[in-house]
């Protein structure tokens, strides 16, 4: 069973103790600490790292809502925060600060499970979310492609093999998702928010980045040559020298693309290979 961790942080000792016994009836719920003021809390938080702090607001020193904003300025994942007063009017400032839940003192039993089951709810949303990245990281690894490319290559391409499969990108173009040979690609650059992918037989205009593009390309055949283009190694054909210390890339289709010096000596080593 998928443990979350929690810390309790009030001022009040038996409504401390009183919450702590309650989880306990929940096997799937760790209380790492109980904490007494806002100070301590921090400290421990930072210390633990729990998945879900359950958090008093109107305490001596530093108070609930300034002990989340104090989270928030050390710019660290923070933990779920539900907040656990007998003040509704602080309310809307909590959840100003994204709490996850509210519970208005005294809670009921079925007001507390109901709130720890939409936790639950959240921490198997977030592990699903965190395996479909590193399957996502895997895949362009293995293939030069994300999942969502690759799921769509499998669609346009039934009997395409893994082989087959890793010559080409999947692009979504408007609407449409198209699959495009790496072969024909010349360059792609940055255009505002887009990216042009040039390729033998026309541009593509693309909603994408610079870096997605480097993940999924092998940065081996398409290097970066300037901070907003990529080019495809094997169509360029002459490095040239211009007046300002850096290079024009010429390439098989007759285009120009500038080399800065910053990436030049990684281009020089590429093609020698």
């Amino acid at each position: 069973m998928e443990q979350i961790s929690a810390i309790i942080v009030d001022d009040e000792p038996l409504a401390r103790e009183g919450l702590n016994i309650r989880m306990q009836d929940q096997a799937d719920f760790t209380v790492l600490a109980q904490c007494a003021d806002g100070n301590e809390a921090l400290r421990t938080i930072l210390e633990r790292q729990p998945d879900v702090v359950f958090v008093d607001i109107e305490m001596p020193g530093l108070n609930g809502i300034e002990l989340v904003e104090a989270l928030h300025n050390r710019h660290i994942t923070l933990p779920k925060i539900v907040f656990v007063t007998a003040f509704k009017d602080f309310a809307l400032k909590a959840f100003e600060y994204h709490a996850f839940d509210y519970l208005l003192k005294p809670f009921s039993e079925e007001r507390l499970i109901a709130c720890l089951n939409n936790l639950r709810n959240a921490n198997e949303e977030q592990k699903a979310f965190t395996q479909q990245g590193k399957l996502d990281e895997l895949l362009s690894r293995k293939t030069g492609k994300s999942l969502d490319g690759f799921m769509h290559s499998l669609e346009q391409s039934r009997n395409a093999g893994m082989d087959e499969l890793k010559q080409t990108i999947s692009l979504k173009s408007g609407n449409e998702w198209i699959r495009v040979h790496l072969d024909i690609i010349l360059w792609i650059e940055a255009a505002g928010d887009y990216m042009c992918v040039h390729t033998q037989d026309g541009t593509h205009i693309i909603r994408k980045t610079l870096k997605q593009f480097e993940q999924e390309l092998d940065t081996n055949r398409f290097p970066r040559i300037n901070r907003s283009a990529i080019v495809n190694l094997t169509k360029v054909v002459k490095l040239s020298p211009n007046s300002n210390g850096e290079y024009i890339a010429s390439l098989t289709s007759g285009d120009e693309v500038k080399v800065t010096r910053k990436y030049k000596f990684n281009l020089d080593e590429l093609r020698k290979s």
